[in-house]
């Protein structure tokens, strides 16, 4: 995948949800003054939060197929994005510290300290939720910088709190059509951000050691 190939699918991506986040707009909206407009208006955080938490999901993915694309010799690459795809052999190393597990380690980093780098490991865990916290953790591992988002941060963590208040502890809050509106707009602004950010990464090769 190319990075033009990758920009290409990240803007398609956010269409595609803005499409749908806008259709779940409208359905709430047919529902204003009626008995209806608190259940749909309910029903639509956890909806607007998938949203958001699936494109971070989705477009890391594939900025991890992009990244394996560049055939990045590994001496060449920002060490940060190196361990991210060494995570499987990390994780295997520290569950056992023995000397023959040292010695496997070791020998497949000589042998591919020259060879483009692979992520034989290419699960995006968000650790159960999307807080600010968990985006930075997953974010800072493959060297993607969301300091912009810093200014976000007690939205996210709100927007994950009714999220979970909803699914979590069968306790409804009383919500409108314009609770609604809002959770649009900042879900919304949070996907062009991360857009941004992960266009920012492509253009400017923070991938690779400088």
């Amino acid at each position: 995948m190319t990075g033009e190939q990758f920009l290409v699918s990240l803007a398609e991506s956010v269409d595609r949800r803005r499409e749908e986040i806008n259709l779940i707009q409208r359905v709430v909206a047919n529902q204003v003054g009626t008995v209806l407009e608190q259940s749909v208006s309910i029903m639509a955080l956890p909806v607007l939060y998938a949203h958001w938490e699936g494109f971070v999901k989705e477009s890391v993915s594939e900025y991890i197929e992009f990244l394996e694309g560049q055939n990045l010799v590994a001496r060449f690459a920002h060490p940060t994005v190196f361990s991210f795809a060494m995570k499987k052999h990390l994780t295997a190393l520290k569950l056992s510290g023995s000397i023959e597990r040292s010695t496997e380690f070791a020998t497949w980093l000589v042998q591919n300290m020259a060879s483009p780098i692979r992520f034989e490991d290419k699960k995006v865990s968000t650790g159960g939720n999307l807080s600010f916290n968990n985006l930075k953790e997953l974010c800072d591992s493959l060297k993607i910088d969301v300091g912009i988002l810093g200014d976000e941060k007690r939205k996210i963590d709100a927007l994950v709190n009714r999220r979970n208040n909803i699914a979590h502890t069968g306790r409804p809050p009383n919500r409108t059509a314009i609770d609604v509106n809002d959770d649009v707009v900042l879900v919304l602004e949070l996907i062009a951000k991360f857009e941004s950010i992960l266009s920012i990464c492509v253009e400017t090769e923070t991938y690779k050691l400088t």
